[in-house]
């Protein structure tokens, strides 16, 4: 069923289409892990001046961790008065990095053979107060930008902090372009021209840029955004 919105998205409305009317948060359960933010770059310039300058009603974060970054998103929707909802896609299952490395295989927190980080994420979002402002996705980032097509539900900032592998973010970047509105933010982490810890991001962001004649992208810290066309011509129009 394809849901088509005319009006600024409500977290009610975004529970319906992607979660079929059922609040993930709903019957939490009486003990709550222990509040844990461990992130990186979970606070940066980009993102408050993405709630700043756009005042999102849907703000989409591709590979969110434990929370740190879509809380942070949270908090400034708050403080400046903007009625958005963070969508947080992740299948909280880690990167090939963490399978990888014995030391951050250890950050998946395993118990009977599963990694259960998405406990944690659920728990630090409630602590913090901000469940009526986060809805999580547990997909993979392809199909969770699958769904978002098909319930017609589009973002006006997406955030993308998941794999760092060159083919895995090119993969991400053109899966959730389509979501993204036309004039919409785009923030890509790990981004560095320098090459810095993980040089298949900045490539595969690159190339994409150049691929759909989008300006930039522009960069500071780890981050970098661009913005989405509002039409092909305007390609080179930047913020």
């Amino acid at each position: 069923m394809h849901v088509s919105f005319e009006k600024t998205l409500t977290r009610q409305d975004l529970i319906a289409a992607l979660w079929h009317g059922r609040d993930p948060f709903a019957d939490p359960p009486e003990r709550l892990r222990p509040l844990d933010l461990q992130g990186w770059r979970s606070q940066h310039p980009y993102l408050d001046e993405a709630v700043e300058q756009f005042r999102p009603s849907v703000v989409v974060e591709v590979g969110t961790w434990k929370g740190a970054s879509a809380l942070h998103f949270a908090r400034a929707m708050s403080e400046r008065d903007v009625a958005g909802t963070i969508i947080a896609v992740d299948t909280w299952l880690g990167a090939v990095d963490h399978w990888a490395d014995a030391s951050l295989f250890a950050e998946l927190a395993t118990e009977h053979g599963f990694p259960s980080l998405y406990q944690t994420f659920l728990a630090n979002v409630l602590r913090e107060g901000q469940a009526e402002r986060v809805i999580p996705l547990p997909l993979d980032s392809v199909n969770a930008a699958e769904l978002m097509r098909l319930r017609g539900v589009t973002a006006d900032v997406i955030h993308l902090d998941a794999g760092h592998e060159e083919t895995s973010v090119a993969a991400d970047l053109r899966a959730w372009w389509p979501v993204l509105r036309p004039g919409g933010l785009f923030i890509a982490d790990d981004y560095d021209r320098l090459g810095g810890r993980f040089p298949g991001v900045t490539r595969a962001v690159d190339a994409f840029c150049a691929e759909f004649g989008v300006r930039g992208p522009w960069s500071f810290e780890g981050k970098c955004k661009f913005i989405k066309p509002s039409d092909p011509r305007d390609a080179d129009e930047g913020a």
